[in-house]
């Protein structure tokens, strides 16, 4: 008792000297300089595929907004490696042949890094484990089994990305994972990650891939070393926008993409052909409206 007691001024006094009104600062003292940029940066940007013809509130043009404002000095896109070698950018979405314009239009540095089998993507998934918990493992992943008709805000939000963790961690408890889809996250990973390293780990790295694929790109470029910057508030930021109206050249792509495609439905048939039939019909979309929005999303193959 007789030490709090002692030790009463002097708290009282420290509380009085806290709360005493400070100097106000010199105008005409020196501003600190802002922090200095990281090292390296990285912008993963989630895109929505042939929904980008159907979404207003997420255009193509957004895609490369970001890339105008953030200058990137290698882009990796959802491209698989083969087909990006041979040319045949229909194998990916529509949105990938734009960018890949874009970039080379301005000698920036592109690398494919998607990896699939056309007959993985109408595999069944794996059971689930216990048989009794078919609805909660269904409730838990549900938003992989939606359309992906995000607007930028959205694909490129920390809500999204974090919806998608859950539904991820979701799989793997009730059915130890999706296969296909952990085999191809992988590649992706390594590809991306490998194309970073094979270009000596350049300042700035910008990736376009399937909105889901986002959150393991991100973290894949995050432990190279990368801090992540935010497209949204990028593109919030821009002094520089793309014109909404597609360059000739993409057009002219398209158009030849759609005759190989149309060369390849013809010789395959199962699961493989029903793949190049969807990219036919979305093609067909993208070139008579010029990869503008907006179509009904029952044209685009979706239930109403």
């Amino acid at each position: 008792m007789r030490v709090a007691a002692a030790a009463a001024p002097a708290l009282l006094a420290f509380a009085l000297m806290s709360c005493e009104p400070k100097e106000p600062r010199n105008p005409h003292a020196p501003v600190c300089p802002p922090p200095p940029e990281p090292e390296r940066q990285s912008i993963v940007v989630g895109t929505i595929g042939k929904l980008h013809m159907a979404e207003s509130r997420y255009p193509v043009s957004k895609l490369g907004d970001v890339m105008a404002t953030f200058r990137p000095d290698v882009v990796l896109l959802s491209v698989r490696v083969d087909p990006w070698r041979q040319g045949d950018l229909e194998d990916a979405s529509f949105e990938m042949t734009y960018l890949a314009t874009l970039a080379r239009n301005r000698a920036i540095a592109v690398e494919p890094i998607d990896w699939f089998r056309e007959l993985d993507l109408y595999a069944p998934p794996q059971p689930v484990d216990p048989p009794d918990e078919v609805e909660i493992a269904k409730r838990e992943a549900e938003i992989f089994s939606r359309p992906k008709l995000y607007t930028f805000e959205q694909a490129n939000g920390n809500e999204l990305a974090e919806k998608v963790f859950l539904a991820a961690t979701a799989e793997r408890r009730h059915r130890n994972g999706n296969v296909v889809w952990s085999r191809r996250a992988a590649w992706m990973d390594h590809l991306a990650t490998d194309a970073v390293i094979r270009h000596n780990r350049p300042k700035k790295v910008l990736a376009y891939v399937d909105v889901f694929d986002r959150p393991h790109v991100d973290l894949a470029l995050r432990e190279l070393g990368y801090d992540a910057r935010d497209p949204v508030q990028i593109v919030a930021s821009a002094n520089e926008v793309m014109a909404p109206d597609l360059p000739p050249e993409v057009l002219s792509s398209y158009k030849t993409q759609l005759g190989r495609v149309r060369e390849r439905i013809e010789k395959l048939k199962g699961p493989e052909k029903a793949f190049w039939q969807e990219r036919e019909k979305s093609l067909e979309i993208v070139i008579d409206k010029r990869a503008q929005c907006c179509v009904p999303t029952t044209s685009l193959g979706l239930k109403p």
